[in-house]
């Protein structure tokens, strides 16, 4: 790791190595920990605070690196500092008598770091104790976790002559201090999310990712802003470090790495695959690690980024014969596990084997609370091999839930065309139910609401032939797709009978989303609010994704509209905790946006900025639901700091994509830059112009925004009247 790097997480093992060498009685510190946490870094860093504190004059430092080559040669580590030490000198004990008096100083003690002390010869360990014992030399050893010292040093800890300093994994926090240390700048909380990810707090594999996927281009400045560009894969310069690694196991240890990459964690069924030898082997080399689940033993790699690169460079056909041979031995295990059960499914999945659809339906609900992924992964199978509606909507209702928004429209259109073509089926799969999470994901997540429009028109005409047109959740929809005609009384007339039924069902908690949604465009943010608290305490339920996001977005921008900046701001960093990190980059996105529009609202310009930029650099300005606010409040915040050119080109973001919700924050925004500019009358034309798509709220901001910037009394008629 360059020097350049702050050490970051390090100042107290600093200070106890300095403590140790100060002390009259010790001889030596051991520095200990896992590769890659930065053994030789901190030696480094405290040999010199050591030489350069209190007493600097008596210390005469060195430094000693070790190697196999070295390791079979006496005092072939240490020939540097020996100078031309008789190379004729056969007798162990006079050659280290005549060492011992060259490196011996009166009146000086030497300071020595052995990087690696395990490689170091027997005759240069031997020789290296005595010094210590004598208290003419202090020793900084560095030794990597599941390494065995040599024996003088061992006997150094022995008699109490030496002590140990253990490092650990850097926590989140000093993570994202190093990160954003070393690019110099903001960081968007994806990026550090990734990053924490896949090195989990060691310092060299932080350091590889972020150094190799700036230089492969990945990982940039997006305005002020670094992201890492999905799709976040380790880059070269780390596969290379980590194939290094991997270089000195053998044919069949090698083997059992890849099948723990596809399989773990793995418990009784690896006897099977694996000789206890390489087990143990690995788990001496940090390579994987056994763990106690009851009785269980479970073995997995002991860090991800060894899954990361086994997986990327395992081919086709390895990892075919990685689920066959995982498969079989589960099979043979006999394991009753309801788990191994699900597993079992998968791995036939992955072998391309054939697997009643039935089973995986019910494997793919029973895992997708705890392991989502994967229950895509078996849905997913299921409808290869032509599943039916159930499947297709579960499959589609995931998708939303994992931020895979496209696959989920894909999922849900060939649902819908199940739905469509079965009327004489029953009980035929119902259109409305598939139309009730479709028309929202194009809308909240893909942002087309022409889409939506249409998709809800398809099924709301398929539910009329079918004589269903008055049931519940049907009527919902068509509140819903009132709302995407601007007509928010409309919307709200229709779903009021629904209010009255039970909020733990699907059709309730859709007519709560519209109605909030409709009191919010009315300008009823006290009625909005309570609507979208009252859905919102039904807690999740399958098929209500977006029914909650929409919920929460009503909610929130209710508290806004009122002024209630500190529930709002309570709000959204709860929110934004909930969803990260690993969650969906849409949600945290918008819930980091709903907070720099907060700091914006309480004249913390820089910060707004700050948040605003880091949600748009984690998300598609096209795709991103919240896209229109946050350039918005992002233009507003620059005017307010003088930046109106950088303003104005931020709002021609929000001007590209047309239609969708929210689009009427726009008009607030150019009364802003107008007003700012000097451009009075501009401003005062601004806010009178008429916007369908503005909701109450968002047409009373704009009129509110120009009477504050001097706009004359029309304005100010326009808004007594509103």
């Amino acid at each position: 790791m360059p020097e350049s790097r702050p050490l970051v997480g390090r100042s107290e093992a600093v200070a106890a190595v300095v403590a140790a060498a100060r002390h009259d009685r010790l001889g030596a510190v051991v520095v200990g920990g896992p590769r890659g946490i930065g053994r030789t870094r901190l030696a480094r860093t405290a040999a010199t605070a050591v030489v350069h504190g209190p007493g600097a004059g008596r210390w005469r430092a060195a430094t000693v690196m070790t190697s196999l080559v070295t390791s079979e040669v006496p005092l072939g580590a240490l020939c540097h500092l020996l100078g031309d030490l008789d190379p004729g000198i056969t007798d162990t004990a006079a050659l280290l008598r005549e060492a011992r008096r060259r490196l011996a100083e009166e009146g000086v003690r030497r300071l020595v770091v052995v990087d690696d002390a395990h490689l170091l010869d027997a005759t240069s360990a031997v020789l290296l104790a005595q010094l210590a014992r004598a208290g003419q030399a202090f020793l900084l050893l560095t030794l990597p976790d599941g390494a065995v010292a040599p024996d003088p040093f061992r006997g150094l800890a022995r008699d109490g002559y030496a002590r140990r300093v253990e490092l650990t994994e850097l926590d989140r926090a000093q993570s994202d201090h190093l990160v954003t240390a070393t690019l110099g700048g903001h960081v968007d909380g994806v990026t550090l999310d990734r990053l924490w990810e896949l090195s989990l707090g060691n310092p060299r594999f932080l350091c590889e990712l972020v150094d190799g996927a700036r230089d492969e281009g990945a990982l940039h400045l997006a305005g002020s802003v670094w992201r890492w560009d999905a799709p976040r894969h380790p880059p070269r310069r780390l596969i290379e470090l980590l194939t290094d690694r991997f270089g000195g196991l053998d044919p069949v240890e090698q083997d059992l790495m890849r099948t723990l990459a596809f399989g773990q964690p793995l418990g009784s069924e690896i006897l099977g695959i694996a000789p206890d030898t390489a087990l143990a082997r690995l788990e001496g080399e940090g390579l994987i690690t056994s763990t106690r689940d009851g009785r269980r033993l479970e073995v997995a790699l002991a860090h991800p980024l060894y899954t990361e690169l086994l997986r990327t460079r395992a081919t086709p056909l390895q990892e075919r014969e990685v689920y066959r041979r995982l498969r079989r031995a589960l099979e043979a295990s006999g394991s009753k596990r309801a788990a191994d059960r699900y597993r079992l499914l998968a791995w036939r999945v992955a072998e391309g084997l054939p697997v009643d659809q039935s089973e995986l339906l019910d494997a793919a609900v029973s895992v997708s609370p705890d392991d989502p992924r994967t229950a895509e992964r078996l849905l997913r199978a299921a409808a290869d091999h032509g599943a039916g509606f159930d499947v297709l909507w579960r499959l589609g209702l995931l998708r939303v839930d994992l931020g895979l928004f496209d696959p989920a429209e894909s999922a849900f259109a060939s649902a819908a065309k199940l739905a469509e073509a079965s009327d004489s089926v029953a009980p035929a799969p119902d259109p409305v139910l598939v139309a009730t999470a479709r028309c929202r994901n194009l809308s909240w997540g893909l942002r087309d609401d022409a889409g939506a429009l249409a998709a809800a028109s398809t099924a709301l005409a398929s539910a009329a032939l079918r004589g269903t047109a008055d049931s519940p959740l049907a009527v919902a929809l068509g509140g819903f797709v009132c709302l995407l005609d601007h007509r928010p009384a409309a919307a709200l007339a229709a779903v009021t009978p629904l209010l009255d039924g039970p909020d733990d069902d699907l059709a309730t908690l859709a007519g709560l989303a519209v109605a909030a949604r409709a009191r919010l465009q009315l300008g009823e943010g006290e009625q909005a609010v309570a609507l979208a608290v009252r859905g919102l305490a039904a807690g999740p339920r399958p098929g209500a994704s977006w029914l909650t996001v929409e919920l929460r977005i009503v909610r929130w921008c209710a508290l806004l509209g009122m002024g209630h900046l500190d529930e709002a701001e309570a709000l959204a960093r709860r929110w934004h905790v909930e969803a990260g990190p690993g969650g969906v980059s849409e949600h945290i996105a918008l819930y980091l946006s709903w907070l720099g529009i907060v700091a914006g609202r309480r004249g913390r310009l820089h910060t707004a900025v700050r948040l605003l930029h880091e949600a748009a650099a984690g998300v598609s300005a096209r795709r991103f639901p919240f896209t229109v606010p946050l350039v918005s409040e992002l233009a507003v915040a620059m005017a307010g700091l003088g930046r109106t050119t950088e303003a104005q080109d931020v709002l021609a973001e929000a001007q590209g994509p047309t239609g969708g919700p929210l689009t009427g924050w726009l008009q607030n925004a150019q009364v802003w830059l107008a007003g700012v500019e000097g451009r009075t009358t501009r401003a005062t034309e601004l806010a009178l112009q008429a916007r369908p798509a503005a909701s109450h709220a968002e047409r009373r901001q704009a009129l509110h925004a120009a009477v504050r910037l001097g706009a004359g009394r029309a304005v100010a008629d326009a808004l007594e009247a509103l």
